[in-house]
């Protein structure tokens, strides 16, 4: 028997492939990875094959067939994309059925009895799909009317409480868990604050996009143009790394400086020099001289900080 397990790294995942272990089944750990979670980190697991679905989910994001939750995030969807790419690597490997760590009524938007099976019917896996942790109170699945696994296997959990999931993992003697894969930032409202932006001012976004709302302060100068502030060494890194050849970098030279990127319309370069310079360490003097780059040709231009009331009027 051969069995796919969406793997996150978390507790629910953790524990629903080590019950899926003790089925002595052949095990396959699958994560599904994404722009969108706040860790980079890939979970640690012998043999975990990882398939980045970035771009496709890009465009979910943009236009969710089943809505969005509290803020920007697109639960449903998210799960029937997994689903889907989970089913394509079963097809490929022969599997029996998939497993997730998903716990009923764990989550309000897409963990109800109801989305569980939409997710299943629109991913085309309907019975298919097992879940070890909260099985005994779903509905019986193929595998288990085929007596690949016995409903008797199946635990009862439901609810947001981790308790009973701790205890299986003690009771289990598994001697410790990974960090989650991360948190979604589509539920984080400040996240959303620059997606919405970005998706009013920007008709088609990319990976880049979605890496650049993860940095710096941002803001929005005109309808096509924005400013990113790096805000630590971190971020300044970043913003260098991210660079195109059509983006503007400014800095100023000799102290302690943000690294800062103009997207969009040069005409705009004196704001974004200033907004830059107020976030330097020469902030608190009268003009400051601040330095633009354009591919290899480096100018400079002179401007009055901005002032915190026009930080305001800009800031995302």
């Amino acid at each position: 028997m051969k069995i796919i397990v969406l793997y996150s790294g978390g507790l629910d995942s953790t524990l629903a492939l080590n019950i899926a272990k003790e089925w002595g089944a052949e095990i396959f750990p699958l994560y599904i990875y994404n722009k969108f979670l706040s860790s980079k980190d890939i979970p640690e697991m012998p043999d975990l094959i990882t398939i980045d679905v970035s771009k496709e989910f890009i465009n979910i994001v943009r236009n969710p067939q089943f809505g969005y939750g509290k803020n920007l995030n697109p639960c449903i969807d998210c799960r029937i994309l997994m689903l889907k790419k989970a089913k394509e690597y079963m097809k490929k490997l022969k599997a029996d059925f998939i497993v997730t760590g998903e716990v009923l009524d764990q989550r309000p938007m897409s963990q109800h009895l109801e989305q569980l099976m939409l997710v299943d019917k629109v991913a085309d896996l309907e019975g298919m799909v097992v879940r070890p942790l909260s099985g005994g109170l779903l509905p019986p699945t193929v595998p288990e009317k085929k007596g690949l696994i016995s409903r008797d296997v199946l635990l009862n959990i439901k609810g947001r409480s981790r308790k009973y999931a701790l205890s299986m993992i003690q009771k289990m003697k598994i001697p410790t868990f990974s960090s989650p894969s991360g948190g979604c930032l589509l539920t984080d409202p400040g996240f959303c604050r620059r997606l919405a932006d970005l998706m009013r001012c920007q008709d088609k976004i990319d990976v880049r996009d979605v890496d650049l709302l993860k940095i710096g302060r941002h803001f929005r100068l005109a309808q096509g143009t924005k400013l990113i502030v790096g805000r630590n060494e971190a971020e300044n890194e970043s913003i260098e790394s991210l660079l195109k050849p059509k983006d503007l970098f400014l800095y100023v030279p000799d102290t302690g400086s943000p690294n800062a990127m103009l997207l969009g319309s040069k005409k705009f370069i004196k704001t974004a020099a200033a907004i830059t310079a107020r976030y330097s360490d020469k902030k608190n003097e009268s003009y400051i001289d601040v330095y633009f780059k354009n591919k290899k040709k480096i100018e400079k231009v002179r401007v009055k900080p901005a002032t915190n009331e026009e930080l305001a009027k800009w800031r995302i």
